[in-house]
C-alpha cells in the first residue's frame, strides 16, 4: 500500500522503463495463491538466514521477496518464502536499501539462469 510504480520519482528513476512492462497489484493472500498455482520459487531477502545469495541454485520464474529497510518482512511473508537468503556485508553497514538489495538479487538470478 505504500508504493506507487507510476509516480514521478519512480517514472524518472525507471527512465520511462515502467511503461515497457505489465504491472499488477494484488493483495497478499491473492498473490501466493496465484504463485502456489503454478510454477515459482519466492525468495526472500532477511537477516534472519545464513544462507549466502550467491549458494542457492534459484529456479525459474523466480520472485523476490524485499523487506523494508527499518524492519525487515513481516514473518507470515518470510513463513511462504521457498528460500530466504542473505547479502553479507563488509565494513560497518548491517544493510543495503530495499532497492539495492532487490538489483543485486536479481543481478544475481539473471547471472545464474544466463548460465544455464
Amino acid at each position: 500500500d505504500c508504493t506507487d510504480p507510476f509516480s514521478v520519482e519512480a517514472v524518472r528513476a525507471s527512465m520511462g522503463a515502467i511503461f515497457t512492462q505489465k504491472i499488477v497489484q494484488c493483495r497478499w493472500a491473492e498473490f501466493v495463491e496465484w504463485l502456489r498455482g503454478g510454477p515459482g520459487q519466492l525468495v526472500g531477502t532477511s537477516l534472519q538466514t545464513e544462507l549466502d545469495y550467491q549458494d542457492p541454485s534459484y529456479q525459474s520464474p523466480c520472485f523476490i521477496l524485499t523487506g523494508n529497510e527499518a524492519q525487515g518482512m513481516p514473518a507470515d511473508y518470510a513463513a511462504e518464502c521457498d528460500l530466504l537468503v542473505k547479502m553479507p556485508m563488509r565494513g560497518k553497514a548491517d544493510s543495503l536499501n530495499a532497492a539495492v538489495a532487490t538489483a543485486v538479487m536479481a543481478y544475481e538470478v539473471l547471472n545464474q539462469f544466463r548460465r544455464t
